[in-house]
């Protein structure tokens, strides 16, 4: 026989207590939302920073962007579904493309996730992007004339595809890295044939050069 009462009671008593968990979780996305924000905006001043040369204010950004990820990832552990959301995971991979480009110009170095402390997507996802940043950085060499740091440059944006264009998984496994694995070929290609090319002239121009000091020595 059913006991309407006590039924009432337990559906009234269930519903208010998913009630209170969803509300935590919503009062925890907003949190998570408002600092994922400041994350990108640091993360972007710090790599500005850093193509501008000015290394203090690169990591002064770069430090506040990783204590923000560091809020960000402890507000998101109360929840798995919002750890793994994509709203994190985009944060975390700003914050680690910034982390990297910094480690790699600055420090020489390529700092692993575990040392990071996050999870391998965003860390593929972050490292793909760095590929952009290299670019960035050969192409304020050429124009400084460091024509040697950009060939460097271009040779960590070449290992970096070449480490990356092996995992093959869908965009539910890892998400939009095939797609930044493509575009960092492209990169590549055009960054390759820029260095190339201004060689290419200066060699020819050095050749020009010597063969009139040679014809006005004669």
């Amino acid at each position: 026989m059913l006991q309407s009462v006590s039924l009432k009671e337990a559906i009234a008593s269930t519903v208010d207590r998913v009630d209170r968990l969803l509300k935590a979780l919503d009062s925890d996305r907003e949190e998570i939302a408002k600092i994922s924000r400041d994350v990108i905006r640091f993360s972007g001043w710090s790599i500005t920073y850093l193509h501008q040369g000015d290394l203090g204010k690169a990591k002064e950004n770069l430090d506040e962007c990783e204590k923000l990820a560091r809020k960000m990832l402890e507000v998101a552990s109360r929840h798995p579904e919002l750890a793994h959301s994509g709203l994190v995971y985009n944060a975390v991979s700003e914050y680690v493309e910034a982390k990297l480009l910094y480690s790699i110009v600055v420090e020489g170095r390529v700092p692993a996730f575990e040392e990071l402390n996050v999870h391998p997507v965003p860390y593929l996802q972050g490292l793909g992007d760095v590929v952009g940043e290299l670019r960035r950085y050969a192409l304020e060499k050429v124009r400084q004339g460091y024509m040697s740091e950009a060939w460097a440059a271009l040779e960590i944006m070449e290992s970096i595809y070449t480490s990356m264009r092996s995992l093959d998984y869908p965009d539910s496994v890892l998400p939009g890295v095939r797609h930044k694995v493509d575009v960092a070929r492209g990169l590549i290609d055009d960054t390759k044939a820029m260095l190339v090319d201004i060689q290419s002239r200066e060699e020819l121009k050095r050749s020009i050069e010597d063969a009139k000091a040679a014809a006005e020595r004669k």
